[in-house]
């Protein structure tokens, strides 16, 4: 039996998600590199530098933009992402206008990150068919939406991947024991995929800064958690999806230029990229 698993032989993964990149964002960074996690922040090109409150809180709250030249120095170790140039409900939009929004968001960020950008954030969380394949022809391999699962599974369909939970979320806090907690019940061969997100400026209006670094201290250096972007994930998931088996799975071939892990026999195995193994000979 061949049982697929994280870098390193680990078996859960967290991965968090912050959208607008907002100022708010500098102290989040902060303490996301304090604790050694990762995250992908979702940006808005067109707003850089804009400001403006954030309404819905009892007190004053800013939602204002960080700015263009902020970007790479910023989020240097975390993943910039699509969230769309202006923000609108994409699925009001006619196709030409959801292409816009997506390609010129995407054309932007990577002038600012220097890498290609292929990951995004559906604004509100909202989409549909015609958005799907506008994304598909704008080079969009995931995106993420605001429907919670409230379990640790792994996407299906990474253009509709949706998280675990919201940070603010009521549960957030008995899911993070249930992450972290060894369960003797559950399969020993289930790979957990813990997916936070977020906005940093809710952190300001809830006052739950001191949550945050709670959680961040609660879930960080953990010897069997892999701490990724959601890139990262992705590309990791897919590799693992890319595996080429013979029928009677004792030769295993890695077609992509990422080293994989997986048990078989009882036994670890890292099989590199463009490698191949034979078990029967192990």
């Amino acid at each position: 039996m061949i049982t697929p698993l994280f870098p390193e032989g680990k078996k859960k993964c967290l991965t968090l998600s912050y959208d607008d990149g907002v100022t708010q964002d500098r102290r989040l960074v902060a303490l996301f590199n304090q604790y050694h996690l990762k995250s992908t922040f979702n940006l808005n090109s067109g707003c850089f530098g804009k400001c403006a409150p954030a309404n819905g809180f009892a007190k004053p709250v800013t939602h204002n933009k960080i700015e263009a030249s902020e970007v790479s120095s910023l989020y240097q170790g975390h993943e910039i992402a699509v969230h769309t140039r202006t923000h609108p409900h994409l699925e009001t939009l006619p196709s030409e206008a959801v292409a816009y929004e997506i390609r010129s968001d995407r054309k932007q960020l990577e002038k600012l990150a220097g890498y290609p950008v292929t990951g995004m954030a559906y604004p509100f969380g909202t989409y549909n068919d015609l958005v799907l394949e506008e994304l598909k022809k704008a080079g969009i391999q995931y995106s993420r939406t605001v429907q919670s699962t409230k379990t640790f599974s792994i996407p299906q369909n990474f253009l509709c991947w949706h998280p675990t939970c919201h940070f603010e979320d009521p549960d957030r806090k008995a899911l993070t024991q249930q992450f972290l907690a060894s369960d003797p019940s559950s399969s020993e061969n289930t790979l957990k995929l813990f997916y936070i997100w977020g906005h940093s400026y809710e952190l300001d209006g809830n006052d739950t800064w001191e949550e945050i670094e709670l959680f961040c201290r609660q879930v960080s250096c953990q010897k069997e958690v892999w701490y990724a972007t959601n890139l990262e994930f992705f590309n990791y998931q897919t590799a693992l999806n890319r595996l080429i088996f013979s029928e009677d799975k004792t030769i295993i071939q890695n077609p992509s230029a990422l080293p994989v892990w997986f048990l078989a026999n009882d036994t670890l195995f890292c099989l590199n990229g463009g490698a191949q193994i034979c078990l029967s000979d192990q």
